[in-house]
């Protein structure tokens, strides 16, 4: 390319790339400008109602979820909630509901998306909380990070690392495009329902799935291991940190919580590796400790062998099907497994003769049934 000389003279390359730097530009910002408006993980405002909305990543959705979505409940846990329907819990609670499931988290992390619920919409009336226990006794600031980043940049009020999210490939590509390709073919508008979401299942329960591979068990019935001081005190401040104050912080707000019922193979795990006396001392130090707040109410399905021993509704040792989950929220609705202060002796005492009692070998034989 020749180049012209003279102070009053422009150079060809020069204003091509004074061009195209304003070309690019003005892309980035249309990119951001669209991001903006039509904000795909509602990190801005709440979904506009012409466009459609697809549910597909939760840990990028779930911030903008609590912060802009109108409701006054809200069901959250980890993936152990991720099959319970927002429709059924409305039908048996009066409510209007969000669904904010976290796969694999810590008590901290569930505890710390209720306190963003709860400074946008301060007067929730219920909060349905799953209480893992495999998360029971574990530092109470742990956050999982094995998962891959957080998106710490959709949780923070810092409008300077909101480039990430603005010129985020995915969001862009798996997420825009699609909503202004639906606007265009003349699609209704829209957000994917909760159920529908977690609707989307191509795993297989079954008493197969549910053992994983195994074929036997080789329990030790007179097992009595106990927590050692250092884990009882994880224990007490995860729960303090994480569970009970925030129910403390909102008197108002029932807070409606269950251990997760995990099959009997998980229990059979624990009689095999010298783990089942310490579950038992968790679960009724963890539940004492939530007995004691008014506005706590406290379930737990895992006494009951049609549950937990019933291995077609499981897709692996500990998750459950949408059918138990349904009948969790049932039983929920008419106070049944409620424990008390006055209950929770013989609920633990039922628990452990259930499991030290169990057939083992007729549970791995329901594989081949």
């Amino acid at each position: 390319m020749k180049l012209s000389a003279g102070n009053n003279k422009t150079y060809p390359a020069k204003a091509w790339l004074k061009r195209f730097g304003l070309a690019f530009l003005s892309c980035l910002s249309v990119i951001a400008l669209l991001m903006v408006v039509l904000d795909p993980f509602f990190h801005y405002h709440a979904p506009l109602p012409s466009f459609y909305y697809t549910l597909a990543d939760q840990r990028y959705q779930n911030d903008g979820i609590l912060r802009h979505f109108h409701y006054d409940a809200v069901i959250t846990g980890t993936s152990m909630v991720e099959k319970m329907s927002t429709r059924d819990f409305d039908d048996l609670f009066h409510t209007t509901s969000v669904k904010t499931a976290y796969p694999g988290a810590t008590f901290r992390e569930i505890g710390d998306s209720m306190r963003t619920a709860f400074r946008s919409h301060p007067d929730i009336r219920i909060v349905l909380r799953g209480l893992d226990y495999s998360h029971l006794v574990e530092d109470p600031r742990k956050l999982r990070t094995d998962m891959g980043d957080y998106p710490s940049y959709l949780y923070d009020d810092n409008p300077f690392n909101d480039v990430r999210y603005l010129f985020n490939r995915d969001a862009f590509l798996q997420y825009l495009l699609p909503m202004i390709g639906r606007r265009l073919a003349g699609r209704p508008g829209g957000v994917m329902s909760f159920d529908e979401f977690s609707g989307q299942d191509d795993v297989t329960y079954s008493a197969l799935a549910a053992l994983e591979g195994k074929t036997a068990f080789h329990v030790d019935r007179n097992e009595r291991s106990s927590l050692t001081p250092e884990e009882t005190e994880w224990l007490l401040a995860n729960i303090r940190e994480n569970v009970t104050s925030l129910a403390e912080e909102h008197p108002d707000t029932e807070f409606l919580c269950f251990f997760t019922p995990y099959s009997a193979v998980w229990y059979g795990g624990l009689l095999e590796n010298g783990g089942f006396g310490k579950q038992l001392e968790a679960e009724r130090i963890a539940a004492e400790e939530m007995l004691r707040i008014p506005n706590i109410r406290l379930f737990s399905f895992s006494a009951e062998p049609a549950i937990t021993a019933k291995l077609d509704h499981y897709r692996d040792a500990g998750h459950y099907s949408p059918e138990i989950s349904g009948q969790i929220l049932a039983h929920i609705a008419a106070g049944e497994y409620e424990l008390t202060g006055d209950s929770l002796a013989s609920y633990l005492a039922s628990e452990e003769a259930l499991y030290r009692g169990l057939d083992y070998e007729a549970l791995s034989a329901q594989a081949v049934e």
